[in-house]
């Protein structure tokens, strides 16, 4: 009997197309001290995956038809927007970040514009993790921005870091709900709240886990307790109050009237 490897069934093309899912060429990379190192990791990765998969969810319950993403860096949050969505479109200034986001989501349209040069509306407009790294000088404008490329009756997304964790040095600034609504206030935006959360609670159980299975000593990936941990956190961290929410999910709704 033929091996598998040797059938003529085997698409080999197929099974290295398939490894493209992560270039996992990158994977592997020299550190600060040029030792060979096997693995990359972020620390922060499940609060990461907690608030962009809620932010999913969110989407996905306002069925649009249509999502601009703007500041949508590499792509990661509109490129998992598969939920039936007939045109998906995400903007940032970088065109490094943008070169990245058509490699990785190819069926989702990238432009390296400024989101102001842009025609076109659409029914949920988004801006994750993009308003802390506005100058204060432009936050208007930024705003009235994101309000023109909405659908009348559509829905604007605005997610910050809140003032429950110090600012970061790439941050203007982080959030409290007061202080959003002031600017909202300030740009005469018309965006009326919709619902206001708070995403991810910190966690010491999270951390120790953290800190268990990647210290100086390496790294290890425990699959079973991995899935425990990652329930724990959908289920027991992703909502919170503003006490110790990390992060500020806002949903705004354009209306023909300032409803603020």
């Amino acid at each position: 009997m033929a091996s598998e490897a040797n059938s003529p069934q085997v698409d080999r093309y197929k099974i290295q197309e398939d490894l493209y899912c992560l270039p996992y060429h990158h994977i592997p990379h020299f550190d600060n001290e040029d030792v060979g190192v096997r693995f990359r990791i972020i620390d922060w990765g499940f609060e990461y995956l907690c608030y962009t998969r809620h932010i999913r969810e969110i989407v996905q319950s306002l069925s649009p038809s249509s999502v601009l993403e703007v500041g949508c860096g590499d792509g990661c949050v509109i490129g998992v927007l598969d939920l039936g969505i007939d045109r998906r479109v995400g903007v940032d200034l970088s065109e490094r970040a943008i070169r990245f986001a058509k490699a990785f989501h190819p069926e989702v349209e990238f432009l390296s514009i400024d989101a102001q040069e842009l025609k076109e509306t659409f029914d949920v407009v988004l801006a994750v993790a993009v308003l802390e790294h506005i100058p204060d000088d432009q936050i208007n404008t930024f705003l009235r921005t994101l309000e023109k490329r909405t659908n009348r009756d559509g829905y604007v997304i605005i997610s910050v870091p809140t003032t429950v964790f110090r600012v970061r040095k790439k941050h203007y600034r982080h959030y409290d709900l007061n202080l959003l609504q002031k600017q909202l206030e300030e740009a005469e935006v018309h965006l009326a709240i919709a619902n206001v959360e708070y995403v991810y609670k910190k966690s010491l159980l999270v951390k120790q886990y953290c800190k268990f299975t990647h210290n100086h000593h390496g790294f290890i990936e425990l699959r079973a307790l991995n899935r425990l941990i990652w329930n724990y956190v959908w289920k027991r961290l992703r909502k919170t109050d503003e006490n110790h929410g990390k992060h500020l999910v806002v949903v705004l709704k354009k209306s023909t009237t300032n409803a603020l």
